[in-house]
């Protein structure tokens, strides 16, 4: 299996078919906040839970449609509802900018934006739709390559919410590796007390190849090979185009951390990012072995 195929056998090969393309994190948090009825739907999150577990696209939209009856200004039913409702990426980016525009000016108004709230965002659960949406849109952009606009935007979001509930130092990471900007990175890397993870370990490590310190890339490597002692067998099949297992593994509900999964995720995330890069996980291979 070419390594470009990748994401889209992902896809495929996914256990539960999915109505609409709200990433995992997301998804997982709304409904973390707001499932809590058990009989006939009554509120706005009711109605978005139904949404999400339907198994039509036009299903979905006509739960999406009652939450938005009940709360019109919503800000997850409208990213729902953009995403059931568009066709095109450049249309989806749009919505996207304006749903966050409006949701911002009227937060604003509300106070939320003020300094002593800078930083502790998730801690105000009001906030967290609009950091929802902010991260549907970051995750667009990447899908786009439109990488400096993404990376603008994931750093306004860790500036919001320091603490990083939904994980976007991991899209920050990759996009800094993207742009070989060893300064912010490692910067990024002390910031969150040098996190010794697969989401950290792997983009640095990658990083300093292109870079060409083959020293410090290989170190790296091997803190992620202790950390993550699937990283041998993962960079074996990568490298031997053979994927299909991986895939196969690739569950709806998360991962396990510091696990072939999490390095399978990690690479579907960021494609964009690893898929010109088979040189690396050669090296790698031809690394680790010797260990």
């Amino acid at each position: 299996m070419n390594i470009i195929d990748f994401q889209q056998s992902a896809n495929k090969n996914s256990k539960q078919p999915k109505i609409f393309d709200i990433s995992d994190e997301v998804l997982q948090q709304m409904l973390d906040d707001y499932r809590d009825y058990e009989d006939e739907p009554e509120t706005a999150y009711d109605y978005l839970e139904l949404a999400e577990t339907s198994e039509t696209k036009a299903e979905a939209k006509k739960f999406v449609k009652k939450a938005l009856e009940l709360e019109p200004d919503n800000i997850d039913a409208l990213v729902m509802m953009a995403q059931l409702s568009t066709t095109s990426n450049e249309t989806l980016l749009k919505k996207y900018q304006k749903i966050t525009d409006d949701a911002k000016k009227q937060m604003t108004a509300d106070g939320f934006f003020e300094k002593k709230n800078i930083g502790a965002f998730w801690d105000i659960f009001e906030t967290r739709p609009y950091m929802r949406a902010k991260y549907e849109y970051i995750s667009l952009l990447t899908d786009c390559l439109m990488m400096s606009k993404a990376m603008t935007e994931c750093e306004d979001m860790l500036k919001l919410c320091e603490n990083d509930n939904l994980g976007v130092r991991y899209k920050l990471m990759h996009i800094y590796a993207y742009f070989e900007n060893e300064e912010k990175a490692i910067k990024l890397f002390k910031k969150y007390d040098e996190e010794e993870g697969t989401m950290f370990l792997l983009p640095l490590s990658a990083l300093y190849y292109k870079l060409g310190n083959f020293k410090k890339s290989f170190d790296y490597l091997k803190k992620l090979n202790q950390v993550n002692r699937d990283t041998f067998d993962f960079f074996s099949y990568v490298a031997e185009g053979d994927m299909d297992e991986l895939i196969s593994n690739l569950s709806p509900y998360g991962y396990r951390a510091d696990s072939i999964e999490e390095l399978t995720q990690a690479m579907s995330e960021n494609i964009h990012f690893y898929s010109p890069m088979m040189s690396y996980f050669d090296w790698g291979v031809s690394k680790l072995a010797k260990m």
